[in-house]
């Protein structure tokens, strides 16, 4: 059981990052797969509290860097129960490691290094 909801959370994963982050699907796809308590901390920055507010801030973000923010891909990718981890590789060159802890296949705590 653990095995089919690790691999469920990383499709989301991918879901979530190549159709809703990559396209900017902010209320759609990027929405869908998180809480609305979520809780996310980028960079050791104080954390963003609930689906608006991080929405918020990771649209403020891409629109500060630009396309260079796109993730290409997720070469590296597992977890244990209900959590994940993955490495996104960037069109930058430049790599992000998210850790998330899901809950009912949406992220509800989410830990991101760019």
């Amino acid at each position: 059981m653990a095995d089919d909801q690790v691999s469920r959370n990383l499709s989301g994963m991918d879901e979530l990052d190549f159709k809703g982050f990559n396209t900017g699907d902010w209320n759609g796809v990027f929405a869908r797969y998180h809480t609305d308590d979520v809780l996310v901390e980028v960079h050791g920055q104080p954390p963003t509290r609930g689906l608006e507010q991080h929405i918020d801030a990771v649209r403020g973000f891409v629109e500060h860097v630009g396309d260079s923010i796109r993730i290409k891909t997720h070469p590296i990718r597992f977890g244990s129960g209900e959590w994940t981890c993955v490495i996104g590789e960037l069109e930058s060159g430049d790599k992000m490691v998210t850790v998330a802890r899901w809950r009912d296949g949406a992220i509800a705590e989410e830990y991101i290094w760019v």
